[in-house]
């Protein structure tokens, strides 16, 4: 049986940890037009602080977030992991089983 690995965040779930600079929008929530209405791209300076998206040219405000909708507060994005906290991964077990010296 292998491990079960914890669920990937998505673009959107990243992004959204952090402020926005340019339209001061929170943690938690997508970026916002002068509107009101929910951006459809996030801003740059705030999709660059995730490393794996830092050199995108856009990256699109998922479906889910309402796009061009009035935005709605939602689910709170996950509290991270502090830095200085250790792994919960645990190795549980580990089996070994040849077949070259079985007989049938």
């Amino acid at each position: 049986m292998e491990g079960i690995e914890p669920a990937a965040l998505s673009d959107a779930d990243e992004v959204e940890r952090h402020p926005c600079p340019r339209c001061l929008a929170e943690p938690g929530s997508p970026c916002l037009s002068r509107s009101g209405a929910v951006a459809g791209t996030y801003h740059t300076g705030r999709f660059t602080k995730v490393d794996r998206l830092a050199k995108e040219l856009r990256v699109p405000t998922s479906a889910d977030r309402g796009p061009g909708q009035p935005w709605r507060p939602g689910t709170p994005p996950p509290t991270p992991i502090p830095a200085d906290t250790a792994s919960a991964d645990i190795r549980i077990g580990y089996a070994r089983c040849s077949h070259l010296g079985r007989v049938s």
